[in-house]
């Protein structure tokens, strides 16, 4: 306990990562926080919800069943203004992306890029030209809309309208583009008219693949018009809540990644810091894809006041999706829980980040003068791969730059008296 208070992590504030001798362990300087948490090992109950009951500050959170919000929900109202953005649900407030563009400034390309290269990422194949093409499409399909369509139609269901017409229409949508009065739109059109048709229909063939989620009547319906604005997140206390249930995950990946995505850059073009650092809390992190934002983010993120807590089920998946650079995710983390694992690799890693024990091992022999003992030391890891993978269910690894790893107390928000009266029932 000596070395969480020398820490500064045994005091009254700070995200809640863990118990030891009963207290709780809070983590209250800048930087980020990755917790390893196998499938029904306890994050939510653990990390999730406890920092959602007593965070003071702005937090999203993509909130995959729901859960989180059922449970926290009434007590974050007490400090914070709440809003959803869930489709399948009724109670779910509105939010149109393309107001997040700052139409007229030297910004708005940059924000309609932003924009398309979340709906559309670079998958990392052998050819990227198809899916950069695409987004170069979209990217003047948007800000044509953002800057030529009545509001009532400046969205992005809009945007899915033009890009699956004939192409007759398609071709006249183009020819409007080249008689725009933003520059940007004009080149975009002058761009696509000089484009070879069988060229055109495959860029159009991976735009609309990439965009098929929208579609959806709900989804155009929620994304038609906004109830709040992604700045207001760092302005004043703010809970969004993004909730995509379990069986449309992939499906709805590409809506999970730009709204997180547009949050993460709304932190940096907000001038100021809050009160209390903005908590991004996003489950199951790798389900959605390659997210540049985070991944660059991390470097700097935290001089804007924003805590970035990634969860990931093993090693694999992060290294799946960023490739080489998974190491550097790591390092650029400050706080590593890890909920056990049962992933070989993934113990090999943690085992080796927690270091080696010097022990003193005693061995004997006979000789015709009686008996001798010798004593030799010699090093062994702290905790074996084995060790880890069956640590108590009850117990977690944290990691903090700076001090030496910690075996914690997990906890369980329900069974804590420091949380009675905060939470509601969550009904499956």
């Amino acid at each position: 306990m000596n070395d969480l208070k020398t820490a500064g992590m045994a005091g009254e504030t700070g995200f809640i990562v863990g118990k030891f001798d009963g207290k709780f362990i809070r983590f209250n300087k800048p930087g980020h926080i990755i917790t390893f948490a196998p499938t029904r090992s306890g994050k939510g109950v653990g990390h999730v919800i406890p920092n959602l009951l007593t965070h003071p500050g702005s937090v999203v959170v993509n909130d995959i069943k729901g859960e989180n919000y059922a449970v926290s929900q009434r007590e974050r109202r007490k400090f914070n203004k709440v809003f959803t953005f869930a489709p399948f649900h009724d109670f779910s407030s509105h939010y149109n992306p393309i107001d997040f563009i700052r139409l007229g400034t030297p910004d708005e390309l940059d924000d309609v890029a932003l924009i398309a290269d979340m709906l559309i990422p670079e998958e990392g194949g052998s050819d990227p030209f198809w899916d950069r093409e695409a987004k170069n499409l979209y990217t003047g399909l948007i800000l044509h809309v953002a800057t030529s369509r009545p509001p009532v139609l400046r969205n992005l269901g809009e945007v899915r309208y033009l890009i699956m017409q004939s192409k007759d229409d398609f071709n006249f949508t183009i020819k409007e583009m080249t008689k725009s009065k933003n520059e940007h739109v004009r080149k975009f059109g002058a761009a696509l008219s000089a484009t070879e048709a069988k060229v055109m229909a495959s860029i159009l063939s991976t735009a609309r693949s990439k965009t098929a989620v929208w579609d959806s009547p709900r989804l155009q319906g929620i994304t038609s018009r906004s109830d709040f604005q992604l700045a207001d997140i760092k302005k004043e206390p703010t809970s969004l809540y993004i909730i995509i249930p379990p069986e449309y995950l992939d499906v709805y990946q590409p809506l999970i990644r730009l709204m997180v995505g547009l949050s993460l850059a709304a932190m940096t073009k907000t001038k100021g810091k809050p009160a209390s650092p903005v908590l991004f809390l996003v489950d199951e992190f790798p389900a959605l894809g390659y997210m540049k934002p985070i991944e660059m983010g991390l470097g700097y993120l935290a001089g804007y006041g924003v805590t970035i807590w990634t969860f990931i089920q093993d090693l694999s998946q992060l290294k799946n999706t960023y490739k080489d650079k998974w190491e550097s995710f790591l390092a650029n983390c400050s706080v590593r829980c890890a909920f056990g694992t049962n992933d070989v690799d993934t113990a090999k890693v943690l085992s080796d980040m927690l270091g080696q024990a010097t022990i003193r091992v005693k061995s004997t022999g006979l000789s015709d003068s009686g008996s001798s003992a010798n004593f030799s030391e010699t090093s062994r890891a702290l905790m074996t791969p084995d060790e880890i993978m069956t640590m108590p269910f009850d117990s977690q690894l944290i990691f903090v730059q700076g001090m030496r790893p910690v075996i914690a107390e997990k906890i369980m928000y329900f069974k804590d008296p420091a949380f009675v009266g905060k939470f509601d029932e969550w009904k499956d």
